[in-house]
C-alpha cells in the first residue's frame, strides 16, 4: 500500500469492556484485519429471528474506537484524539450498495468499507473508515465527520454516528452469509482534518454544522418518547418540576454552559466549539453536540444533565443493560435531589397531598410555610421520610392533620383530642374535647404510614410521649387562673344556703376546707388532705347535683372501688369525686375508704407509659347518703365530716341559683383563701363539732350494749383463779348465790372472754372474724384501753390479747 502511516486506536473484547486499551499498528494492517470476518455457525434467517440482545452478543466479537482514550476509559469526555472517522450507514436502501460506493470512492481519500452483522442487499448496512492525515482533537472530531459526510447522502447514515467515542465492531457474518460479505477500500492520500475545518466560516459554531435530515425531529421524538418529565413520578419529576435545564444549569453547574446569542443554544465551556448545546421542548429538554461534553449526542432532561455531569463516572462498573434507574449515577443524584430543600418539600408535598385523598377534609396547607417544615424530614433517595422518632415529631409538630389537635392534660394524665383527627368521621356543630382512646392509636399509625410512609409502632409511641412531654396543660389551672373574685363571702354559708344545714363553726368550716383543698391539689398535686364531706339527707334536694355543678367536666360519681389499679384509673381527669349511698359500704369497706382517703399518691401506668410511676393526687372527695348511721368503723372515723342536710329550710335552690357564674365565684374565692394559706384541718370548735357529728352518725352494733353491761359487772376477788365452768354457773345464778362475797370491778376484758361468758358460746367455734368484730366493739368503748402486750385472763383464756377496763 503506497499511502500508509501509523495509526493508534482504542481495542476491547467486549462492548461491556471497562478499559479499552491504545494499539498502534499500520493503516494497511488495519485494513487487513477488516477484510475476514469472524464466522458464527447460526443461519442468518436464524440470527435475524432473535431477541436483539442476543443479536448484540453475536456481533460482539470485539472492536475498536478510531482514537486514543485518556485513562482507557470509553467515554465521550475521555477522548484524546482521533485518527479515524467512523461512519453508520445504517439506512441504506435496498439495492443501494453500490451507489455508496461509489459515493465514497468520489472523495478521493484514503477509506475501508465493510458490512455489519445485519448486512444483506434487502437491506445493506454498511461501516465507512476514513483515515485522517494528523489526530484531531476531540473537539474538532464531529464537525470534521459531519462536513466530509455532507458530500454523501446523510440521510443514509445514523443519528449517533458522530459520538466522538464511538464503538465500532470488528467484523462478523452467520454461516450462510460470507458470500455477501461487503468489504474494499482505496490506497490514496489519507483525509486533511485542517482542510475539512478550513471550509467552515468558523468550525466552532455547531450552527454551521451539518445536519442528518430530520435529525431535530429526531430528537423531538425522543423526547415524546422519553415523556414530559414534568409529569415524572417521584424524585425525578419533582427535579424537573423545580428546575428546568436553564435553571439546573445555574443552581448545579455554574460555568459548565455559557448561553449564546441564539436563543435556546448554549457552549460548553471545556469544549472548544460553541452553541452545541440545544434546548429542547421549552427548556425541558438539552442535546450536546459537544465532543467532550459528558452529555455528548444524548437528550437528557435536568436531572439527567446533572446526573451525568456529577456522576456519570459512577457508572463505569455497571453490567450492561442496567437500568438507568438502577445506575449508581442516578442512586446518587436522588440523593442530592433530596438534599435540596425545594425539591425535598415538593417531593413530601406531592406525597402528602395523594395521600390526603384518603383523609378527606384534612386542610394540606399548615399555618405557616409548609416546605418550611417539611424540609426538618430526614428522607432517603427516594424522598421517603425516614423511619425515625425525630421524623414521628416533627410530623405531629407540624402536620396540619395533627398539630394543635391534641395535647398532654397534666392533671388527668393522658392525651386530649381537641379538634377533629384525620381518621375521624365528620360530625356537625363544634367539636368536642375528649380523651386519647385506642382508636386514635391505630388512627395516628395509619396516618403516619399512609402520608409519610413511616411506620414502626414503638418509635410512634416515643414520638407520642416526647409530643406529650412538651405539650403539657392543666386545664383546672386554665380555669382557676383568670377568675376574679367579687369579694362576696359564700363558701361557708353554701351547706346553710343551699341546704339549710344547722348554722355551727363546723358546718361553716366543712367545704371551705375541702374546696380550698380542692384548689391546693391542683396548684401542689399531693397536698395533704384525708377528709370527705358528707351530706347526709333525703333524695331529691340536689346532694349529687350541687358537687357535679362544682366539678363541671372534672365531675365523677364513677367511683365504686377503693382498691387497686381500677381505683386509680377512675381517679384520673377527674377533680371532685362524689362517693354516693355510702350507707351500702360494710365496716371492712369503710376502713379501705379511710386508708384510700388518706393517700397523697396513686400507683398508676399513665396510657402511653411503659412503667408505673407515683402520681399525686389531684382530687377531693364528698359523700352523700340518705341514711343516718353510715359510719360503721368504731377504731375512728376522723377522716369523714358527715354534715345534715334538708331543703325545708334552705334560702337557695341548687337547681336555679347555683349559675355557672355562681361557681366561678365559689372558685374564686377558694382560690383566694388558698393563696392567704387557709389551713385544711378543723381546729377547735370546728374539730368539736366534727366529733358531734360523727358520734351522730355512727352505726351501732346492738352487740354493743350487752358488751358494755357485761364488763360493767363487778366481779369476785378470786375471779382470775376459776375456770370456764364457774363462771357460767356465776353469770347464770345471776351472781345471788355469792352475795356475801367480796366484789372487786373488772379491770380487763378479752374476745375470747365475750364470747364464752357474754355470748355463752364454745371457745372452739370462735373465729377470726369474730375476734376482730369483738374486739372493734371493745376498741370502740370509752372504757377500754387496749393493752400493749399479750396479758394473763385467767385460768380459762391464759394470755390474751386485750383490753385494759377502767370503770
Amino acid at each position: 500500500m503506497i499511502n500508509d502511516q501509523k495509526i493508534t486506536i482504542s481495542t476491547g473484547p467486549s462492548r461491556r469492556s471497562v478499559y479499552w486499551y491504545p494499539q498502534e499498528m499500520l493503516w494497511s494492517e488495519f485494513v487487513a484485519q477488516l477484510a475476514t470476518p469472524k464466522v458464527t455457525p447460526e443461519s442468518f434467517a436464524i440470527y435475524k429471528s432473535m431477541r436483539k440482545n442476543q443479536q448484540d452478543d453475536l456481533k460482539d466479537v470485539g472492536g475498536f474506537v478510531g482514537g486514543r482514550l485518556r485513562e482507557n476509559r470509553r467515554k465521550s469526555d475521555k477522548v484524546l484524539d482521533r485518527c479515524l472517522i467512523t461512519l453508520d450507514a445504517d439506512n441504506i436502501p435496498a439495492g443501494g450498495t453500490g451507489a455508496v460506493l461509489q459515493a465514497v470512492s468520489s472523495l478521493g481519500c484514503a477509506y475501508v468499507i465493510y458490512s455489519t452483522r445485519k448486512h444483506e442487499e434487502a437491506a445493506p448496512r454498511l461501516r465507512i473508515v476514513i483515515p485522517l492525515d494528523k489526530p484531531c482533537a476531540a473537539e474538532e472530531y464531529e464537525p470534521i465527520a459531519r462536513k466530509i459526510s455532507s458530500y454523501l447522502d446523510m440521510s443514509i447514515l445514523d443519528q449517533t454516528t458522530f459520538d466522538v467515542c464511538r464503538l465500532m465492531y470488528w467484523p462478523s457474518v452467520s454461516v450462510d452469509m460470507g458470500s455477501q460479505y461487503v468489504y474494499t477500500y482505496a490506497d490514496n492520500p489519507f483525509l486533511s482534518g485542517a482542510g475539512i475545518l478550513s471550509m467552515y466560516e468558523d468550525w466552532h459554531s455547531v450552527a454551521e454544522w451539518p445536519e442528518i435530515p430530520g435529525a431535530i425531529k429526531v430528537r423531538e421524538q425522543r423526547a415524546k418518547r422519553q415523556g414530559d418529565p414534568l409529569e415524572k413520578k417521584g424524585v425525578v419529576g419533582a427535579f424537573c418540576r423545580i428546575y428546568d435545564v436553564p435553571a439546573a444549569m445555574d443552581q448545579f453547574l455554574p460555568g459548565t454552559y455559557a448561553p449564546t446569542d441564539i436563543p435556546g443554544r448554549y457552549t460548553f465551556t471545556d469544549g472548544s466549539t460553541v452553541g452545541g448545546a440545544i434546548l429542547y421542548d421549552g427548556g425541558k429538554f438539552i442535546y450536546s453536540h459537544h465532543a467532550t461534553d459528558p452529555i455528548s449526542g444524548l437528550l437528557c432532561n435536568a436531572f439527567d444533565l446533572v446526573r451525568l455531569h456529577k456522576f456519570s463516572d459512577m457508572d463505569d462498573g455497571a453490567k450492561e443493560g442496567t437500568p438507568a434507574a438502577a445506575m449508581p449515577s442516578f442512586t446518587a443524584m436522588k440523593e442530592l435531589c433530596v438534599e435540596d430543600p425545594q425539591v425535598k418539600a415538593l417531593v413530601l408535598q406531592e406525597k402528602h397531598a395523594e395521600a390526603a385523598k384518603d383523609f378527606a377534609g384534612i386542610e394540606l396547607q399548615a399555618r405557616g410555610n409548609t416546605t418550611e417544615w417539611l424540609v426538618k424530614l430526614k428522607t432517603n433517595k427516594d424522598g421517603v421520610a425516614l423511619k425515625t422518632i425525630d421524623n414521628a415529631l416533627i410530623i405531629m409538630e407540624n402536620d396540619p392533620g395533627l398539630s394543635g389537635r391534641f395535647y398532654h392534660d397534666e392533671f388527668a394524665n393522658r392525651a386530649t383530642v381537641v379538634a377533629r383527627l384525620p381518621w375521624e368521621v365528620s360530625e356537625d356543630g363544634p367539636y368536642r374535647s375528649r380523651g386519647w382512646n385506642d382508636s386514635d392509636d391505630a388512627g395516628l399509625r395509619h396516618y403516619l404510614e399512609k402520608m409519610y410512609e413511616l411506620t414502626g409502632q414503638q418509635k410512634i409511641l416515643d414520638a407520642m410521649a416526647l409530643y406529650a412531654k412538651k405539650h403539657r396543660r392543666n386545664p383546672i389551672k386554665e380555669y382557676l387562673a383568670p377568675l376574679v373574685w367579687d369579694g362576696i363571702q359564700r363558701i361557708e354559708t353554701l351547706l346553710i344556703d343551699y341546704f339549710g344545714a344547722a348554722d355551727t363553726p363546723y358546718t361553716r368550716a366543712v367545704l371551705k376546707k375541702a374546696l380550698v383543698a380542692a384548689v391546693a391539689r391542683i396548684w401542689r398535686p399531693g397536698t395533704k388532705f384525708d377528709n370527705m364531706p358528707i351530706l347526709t339527707g333525703p333524695q331529691g334536694i340536689g346532694k349529687s347535683t350541687f358537687f357535679k355543678k362544682l366539678g363541671g367536666a372534672w365531675f365523677s360519681d364513677s367511683l365504686r372501688t377503693f382498691e387497686g389499679k381500677e381505683a386509680c384509673e377512675l381517679l384520673q381527669g377527674y377533680w371532685i369525686i362524689e362517693v354516693g349511698e355510702l350507707e351500702g359500704f360494710n365496716k371492712s369497706e369503710m376502713g379501705t375508704i379511710k386508708q384510700f382517703l388518706s393517700k397523697q399518691d396513686d400507683i398508676y401506668r399513665a396510657p402511653y407509659g411503659r412503667r408505673t410511676e407515683a402520681l399525686p393526687r389531684g382530687c377531693v372527695f364528698f359523700g352523700t347518703t340518705n341514711e343516718d348511721d353510715f359510719l360503721r368503723d368504731r377504731t375512728g372515723n376522723r377522716r369523714f365530716w358527715p354534715v345534715n342536710v334538708d331543703s325545708e329550710n334552705a334560702t337557695k335552690s341548687v337547681f336555679t341559683d347555683l349559675t355557672p357564674d355562681e361557681v366561678d365565684q365559689i372558685w374564686a374565692e377558694a382560690g383566694i383563701l388558698y393563696t392567704q394559706g387557709e389551713k385544711l384541718y378543723l381546729e377547735n370548735k370546728e374539730a368539736e363539732g366534727a366529733k358531734e357529728a360523727q358520734e351522730a352518725h355512727k352505726n351501732v352494733d346492738p352487740r354493743e350494749s350487752m358488751i358494755l353491761d357485761f364488763i360493767s359487772k363487778p366481779l369476785p376477788s378470786d375471779w382470775m383463779r376459776r375456770d370456764l365452768q364457774a363462771r357460767r354457773v356465776f353469770w347464770a345464778q345471776g351472781m345471788k348465790q355469792e352475795g356475801l362475797e367480796e366484789r372487786i370491778p373488772r379491770d380487763r376484758i378479752c374476745a375470747a372472754e365475750v364470747w364464752c361468758e357474754c355470748f355463752n358460746n364454745d371457745l372452739k367455734y370462735l373465729t377470726q372474724r369474730d375476734t376482730r368484730d369483738i374486739n372493734g366493739i371493745l376498741m370502740g368503748l370509752k372504757v377500754c384501753k387496749k393493752f400493749k402486750t399479750p396479758t394473763r385472763f385467767g385460768a380459762p383464756y391464759k394470755q390474751q390479747r386485750g383490753f385494759e377496763v377502767c370503770l
